[in-house]
């Protein structure tokens, strides 16, 4: 505050005269001591007259000049900061921890003008124009710096935003990325879907390196065939092998070498050929002509007499031409001591030199031996096995004796063609004459006229027992039986028109053991030659057991009409056999049935070698034993019916039955419990 108008205040205060009345006389006088016009209630230092609320203030001198404590003595900018601190203080801009501010003034006071303000900027180490983000400050004018921080390599000057992404291993351009696909350069690849190492044109993308499954080389013409490339062998298989544009060229690996075929013989020219995957007109695929103007000469072609080297073999007509014979005698023979070579045949002569008499018409090789005198077939012998034999025939009937012959063309006198003679003196005697029963031999066959077999038994014809005097092996037995066969199938055998009926047969051979026995024979079911084993009675129908002996056979074997050694016999030559055997039945289990005991009470047989069955359709089975009516099952009043009778259809060797077991047909409770068998109606039939 400026002291000089507070010192002419107060004169014209004391001057002034009062409003209020009549001046106060009695107010005390105001003491001024520095006389600086100030009274002491308003000087804050009345002994100093430089101090009074009118002085200007006086900065940094340590008094209040202007009796004003707000009026700072050290902070004449009023910033807060006193002389000691503000480096400026007139300026309320500036002073300690102040912003800092571009304007070349040392805003903070911390001695430095301009210092960490400004803008952010960074080191451009590489100078590039980029900067590094991790080196940076901030700065008034980034003298030396640079303000984009997007350089990520402020060492290589060729890597930064403004860069072009290049194929090296190297982020050029600072995207965070490494030779993307669209580097200035970049390789085009191409898809090799066949990893033949060529690539499909149509299949390609843009990348650094190759991605898996692709290469550089956009070559291939078919990329799913590795066999098909450019480095790849054309072949004739209707493809581009190579990739050259073309198929199936004339170079192709395999393409076939044809020949000229200039006269059309379908063989080629060696000297003219070409060579392509398909028959180019009027080629083939041999080289075997050596005359390709000449349709009937080729390497391998029959060598024929026309004045041409058809065979290619360098010769014309070689072995071909043919050798003609001179035949005089006009008999289609020619003389082979009279040859002619040509192609063609000489009049007078033929192809042939089977005469060997060309002055004889009825002569050649070949020909029929005539007896004529003459050497018709050209052997050197003459009418040679063509001549007759004539027997002579002393009594005129027209058989000669077989120890008196000639060989001739025609007949001598008294000689006959026909021998065998044996008595050449009477006309009774000779092959054509009639048997006799007389001991002689008519006939003239050796054997005496009553026994035509020889077999020493007269003829039947003349009285005597030989039933077959053509067969020397069939002749009566001791008991006068004559025997055809051993049994039916060897009687069949021998005679295959044999029809059913009874036949004498022989089992162990004529002249030792059996006698021969007559039998009766079926020669025409299936195949025939069965012989009967029959039956000499009936089982009676009647109470078998009468004891409770069941479970047993019965006490007497069935008797038959052959004896027990001729059945052996008859047996021990056959494979087959065959029987029916029916069980009349009355309130006896003949082939019993319940659900419980299925068929457990069934006969039992023995057959004639003594083998016995046991009981039951289960046991049956080994010996092919079939139930075919099972008439007893009811158990009821059956009375022998055959109606309602069991049938056992029995096929085995073993037939026929000797016996018979019943485990149910003996309870003495029950006497009414029969049964029987008609056993002659049905014999076994062996074969």
């Amino acid at each position: 505050m400026r002291l000089l108008p507070l010192i002419l205040a107060l004169p014209l205060a004391a001057c002034t005269k009062s409003d209020d009345g009549p001046a106060d006389t009695n107010t005390p006088d105001i003491v001024d001591e520095d006389s600086d016009g100030y009274a002491p209630s308003e000087d804050c230092d009345d002994t100093d007259p430089n101090v009074n609320p009118g002085a200007d203030e006086i900065p940094y001198d340590g008094i209040d000049n202007d009796c004003d404590p707000e009026t700072a003595d050290d902070d004449l900018d009023g910033d807060g900061f006193g002389h000691a601190e503000d480096c400026d203080d007139e300026d309320p801009s500036t002073y300690p921890d102040a912003i800092e501010a571009c304007d070349g003034v040392d805003n903070d006071c911390d001695g430095e003008i301009d210092d960490a303000v400004g803008d952010l900027w960074y080191a451009d180490a590489d100078g590039d124009g980029y900067g590094d983000p991790d080196v940076s400050q901030q700065d008034c004018d980034g003298e030396g710096l640079v303000a984009d921080s997007s350089d990520c390599d402020d060492a290589d000057a060729t890597v930064n935003p403004g860069a072009d992404e290049v194929c090296n291993g190297i982020d050029d351009d600072c995207d965070a990325e490494i030779d993307e696909d669209d580097a200035v350069d970049v390789s085009t690849w191409y898809a090799d879907t066949d990893g033949d190492g060529y690539g499909d044109i149509n299949d390609a993308v843009v990348a650094c390196e190759a991605p898996e499954g692709y290469v550089a080389d956009n070559t291939d013409c078919e990329d799913s065939d590795p066999e098909v490339q450019p480095q790849a062998t054309e072949l004739c298989d209707g493809i581009d092998n190579d990739c050259d544009g073309d198929t199936d060229e004339d170079d192709a690996a395999d393409a076939a070498t044809w020949y000229t075929d200039a006269d059309a013989d379908s063989y080629g020219d060696p000297d003219s050929s070409t060579m392509s995957c398909t028959q180019p007109s009027g080629t083939v695929a041999n080289a075997d002509d050596c005359d390709d103007g000449e349709p009937l000469a080729w390497t391998g072609a029959s060598e024929a007499c026309e004045g041409v080297d058809n065979d290619c073999d360098g010769t014309v007509d070689e072995g071909v031409t043919p050798t003609w014979y001179a035949d005089t005698d006009a008999d289609g023979y020619g003389d082979p001591d009279n040859p002619t070579d040509a192609c063609t045949q000489p009049s007078g002569t033929v192809s042939n030199d089977g005469d060997c008499d060309d002055g004889e018409p009825l002569a050649w090789t070949g020909a029929s031996e005539a007896c004529e005198g003459v050497d018709n077939d050209c052997d050197g012998t003459v009418d040679e096995g063509v001549t007759t034999t004539f027997y002579y025939d002393g009594d005129s009937d027209g058989y000669g004796d077989t120890s008196l012959s000639t060989d001739a063309c025609s007949a001598p006198t008294d000689y006959v063609t026909a021998s065998g003679d044996c008595d050449d003196a009477d006309t009774a005697y000779n092959p054509g004459a009639t048997p006799g029963c007389d001991g002689n031999d008519y006939d003239c066959d050796g054997l005496t006229d009553n026994d035509a077999d020889g077999d020493g038994f007269t003829d039947d014809a003349c009285g005597g027992d030989d039933c077959d005097d053509s067969d020397a092996s069939v002749q009566p037995d001791t008991n006068g039986l004559c025997a055809l066969g051993t049994t039916c199938l060897d009687v069949l055998t021998g005679y295959p028109s044999s029809a059913d009926g009874t036949y004498a047969i022989d089992p162990d051979g004529l002249g030792t053991g059996l006698d021969p026995f007559e039998v009766t024979c079926d020669m025409t079911t299936d195949g025939g030659g069965w012989t009967a084993i029959e039956y000499a009675a009936d089982l009676a129908f009647g109470q078998q057991f009468t004891n409770g002996d069941r479970w047993q056979y019965l006490p007497n074997d069935f008797t038959f009409v052959l004896s027990d050694a001729q059945i052996a016999a008859i047996q021990a030559l056959s494979t087959d056999g065959f029987q029916v055997y029916e069980g009349l039945c009355e309130h006896v289990i003949h082939y019993y049935y319940t659900s419980s005991n299925s068929y457990a009470y069934a006969f039992g047989f023995m057959f004639f070698d003594g083998t016995e069955t046991p009981y039951g359709v289960a046991s049956y089975a080994p010996y092919n034993i079939t139930v075919t009516q099972d008439g007893c099952a009811t158990n009821g009043g059956e009375g022998g019916d055959p109606a309602l009778s069991t049938l056992f259809e029995i096929d085995s060797v073993l037939v026929p039955v000797l016996n018979v077991q019943s485990r149910d047909a003996g309870d003495v409770r029950n006497p009414g419990e029969w049964f029987g068998s008609t056993l002659t109606d049905y014999p076994a039939w062996l074969r």
